[in-house]
């Protein structure tokens, strides 16, 4: 497994989007990886709007992840809808 680093940027409009950050860590343990830590920026201006929205919250998420399952993970978090946008990383091995 290699360590990667995500970026996500949720919906601001959510009641808890801690809990839709929870429920992407659950994503990650469902395809085997080891989730290390989740660091919350909370919500922020976006740069432009994003489907008419102009805030959202941020986190940024650690995790080691088989390379394979990388592109699985992509396309799942294309599938919620409470998710703007997401970037993954690989990061340097320890």
């Amino acid at each position: 497994m290699r360590p990667y680093e995500m970026m996500v940027l949720v919906s601001s409009e959510l009641e808890d989007p801690k809990e839709e950050i929870g429920k992407i860590e659950e994503v990650v343990r469902s395809l085997g990886g080891e989730h290390s830590k989740t660091d919350i920026w909370g919500k922020r201006k976006l740069a432009y709007p994003i489907d008419k929205h102009t805030e959202g919250f941020y986190a940024v998420m650690t995790f080691k992840l088989d390379s394979d399952e990388i592109e699985e993970l992509e396309r799942l978090m294309s599938l919620r809808p409470n998710v703007y946008r997401q970037m993954i990383v690989r990061l340097d091995e320890e």
